[in-house]
């Protein structure tokens, strides 16, 4: 009796420590780059990031641009006037 319930239990301990040893090591640089659409997608992206960078600066500059003529202004501008502007 003894011999078959350990036997059931080594083989419980050995399915398990086997079911443990399953894993994969998956390289996901290699297989992105080998698929011609993610390349085309990651360069779409790049054009799209780029230009939205490029706006961003260019309205970066016109609000600089736009504050440094207010400050110029504003020491001759009356009150109301300085009030509207900053609204």
């Amino acid at each position: 009796m003894k011999k078959p319930v350990l036997f059931v239990i080594l083989l419980f301990a050995v399915s398990l420590m086997a079911n443990a040893q399953k894993f994969a090591l998956i390289d996901m640089e290699y297989i992105l780059q080998h698929i011609p659409d993610y390349e085309q997608a990651n360069e779409q992206l790049n054009q799209l990031s780029q230009k939205y960078q490029n706006e961003v600066e260019a309205l970066t500059q016109q609000t600089q641009s736009l504050y440094k003529d207010y400050q110029s202004k504003a020491a001759s501008l009356s009150e109301e006037q300085r009030m509207k502007k900053e609204e």
